[in-house]
């Protein structure tokens, strides 16, 4: 494997990496900037480009008190301009004493344009699902001091430390 390999193998994992954090902050922009312009997004309960997935995801996800997406190491192929590229992800989405925790893989075809790689097509492959039901007056409750994630801009990851 080459430099120019490492660098673009690099470049994938951030854009991964990018549209997990997006999703997780509600962050509509930076979802949007992972898809080429013309790219496509099948998660199933959505089909439709890339910058449509951003919004759905921004009006959906709200429904739940926090989501956290956990990216595993990406298997990248590349040939060329194209990389085939297979995520394994374990996602919560938590509301009101319960979490929904699906078993998945993002299935993504990635194009290098103009120099960029970014999404050109992506299919959600689920396979498996639970739901954990807890009591959240008996977990760990978070003190005034204590830096909490927020779902905006607000966030730590925006404001810096």
């Amino acid at each position: 494997m080459d430099l120019q390999q490492l660098l673009d193998r690099a470049e994938i994992t951030d854009v991964i990496k990018r549209l997990a954090r997006g999703t997780d902050r509600l962050d509509e922009q930076l979802m949007a900037l992972c898809y080429h312009p013309d790219g496509f997004d099948d998660h199933n309960s959505f089909r439709g480009s890339g910058q449509d997935f951003a919004r759905w995801v921004c009006e959906v996800l709200p429904y739940f008190d926090a989501t956290h997406h956990m990216i595993g190491d990406p298997y990248i192929r590349i040939d060329g301009d194209v990389a085939q590229v297979d995520t394994y992800c374990q996602a919560h989405h938590v509301r009101q004493g319960s979490d929904m925790v699906l078993g998945l893989r993002y299935v993504d075809r990635f194009e290098r344009r103009s120099g960029q790689w970014l999404i050109a097509r992506r299919v959600c492959a689920f396979d498996w699902t639970l739901t954990v039901a807890f009591d959240p007056a008996t977990g760990f409750q978070f003190g005034p001091d204590f830096t909490v994630g927020r779902r905006d801009r607000t966030d730590i990851t925006y404001t810096g430390v």
